[in-house]
């Protein structure tokens, strides 16, 4: 009797075993790309140039090999990645097709909450002409991140959860364009430029000095490099708005993680603010715009799952 029931038992424990395997191998995969990312972003800075999220997309195949879902990762990523990719491309059109550009609103706005421009007030704070402090290095850190954050979290949600995952995009999608349109409409002229042009008091490109700390020249050897910058793209502020829609969507689903994401929420506002590109008035309006879409998009979601659910039990 205790033969066979320690017989009837061993294709238990090995079932156990495989599926304790696999779900420390699944968890692993799942860190690989923010491993790469802090590790090769750390590099490439130290040797002059910068991590992009065309790079990103090379480790994310090489993990969904690993995983066998490289089919999935070419259906379920290329039409989200082209659209990105032509928003980026298009922003650069903006400053051709506008003649003026708006300079006091958002002027006013800060100076009406805070009776003085933040940006001045911090950087007579913190900031030391000719010394960058470890702050600097860890905001220019904080704000590149823009470029690459959501494309590490859409590939987590991706591995988790691939409804999840076409639900970010969508709504990333749907702030980077809600962006453009507003760009066109209506232009805006950051701190720093409003400080060239006099019109403010002196705001030093804390981020020049950075990369001019570096022994070369911050470099972008990527497609990126043929991607016009539109530079009066102030408001809303998409370094506020993305990372606000991605700590909305990882609260929604991981809200162990939600603390330690606003932080870095709350990190960023605190750095674009500092480093004079943006004013405080572009952030809000980005976080408008984000808790706008994500509700819209959460919306859709949970309508698309009543009538999933209604279909399902009519069946």
């Amino acid at each position: 009797m205790t033969i066979k029931i320690a017989f009837l038992s061993q294709p238990i424990w090995d079932n156990y075993c495989t599926i304790g395997f696999l779900s420390k191998y699944h968890k692993t995969t799942i860190f690989l790309p923010v491993a790469y990312f802090v590790i090769v972003s750390g590099f490439l800075i130290w040797h002059g140039t910068w991590f992009s999220p065309d790079h990103f997309f090379v480790v994310a195949i090489l993990v969904a090999l690993i995983l066998g879902r490289s089919k999935e990762f070419i259906r379920d990523w290329s039409v989200p990645v082209m659209l990105l990719l032509s928003y980026d491309y298009l922003r650069g059109l903006v400053p051709k097709l506008t003649q003026e550009v708006n300079i006091y609103p958002m002027i006013n706005f800060d100076k009406a909450i805070f009776g003085s421009l933040p940006t001045n007030s911090l950087q007579g704070l913190l900031y030391s002409q000719g010394a960058v402090r470890w702050y600097d290095y860890l905001g220019t850190i904080l704000y590149m991140s823009h470029f690459i954050t959501p494309m590490v979290i859409g590939f987590i949600f991706w591995v988790k959860d691939r409804s999840l995952f076409r639900s970010y995009f969508l709504a990333l999608l749907l702030l980077s364009y809600s962006g453009f349109v507003t760009y066109f409409i209506f232009p805006a002229m950051p701190p720093w430029m409003a400080a060239q042009q006099g019109i403010i008091p002196e705001v030093s490109k804390v981020m020049d000095q950075v990369f001019a700390s570096f022994a070369r020249p911050l470099d972008l050897p990527s497609v990126y490099k043929m991607v016009s910058p539109n530079l009066v793209a102030a408001v809303p502020s998409l370094h506020a708005a993305y990372p606000l829609l991605t700590f909305f969507f990882i609260a929604r689903k991981y809200k162990a993680w939600s603390l330690l994401v606003l932080t870095y929420v709350f990190a960023i506002w605190f750095s674009i603010v500092y480093f004079g590109e943006h004013y405080v008035f572009d952030i809000v309006i980005g976080a408008l715009y984000a808790v706008i879409i994500f509700s819209l998009v959460a919306k859709k979601d949970m309508l698309w799952g009543k009538l999933s659910a209604r279909l399902v039990r009519q069946r």
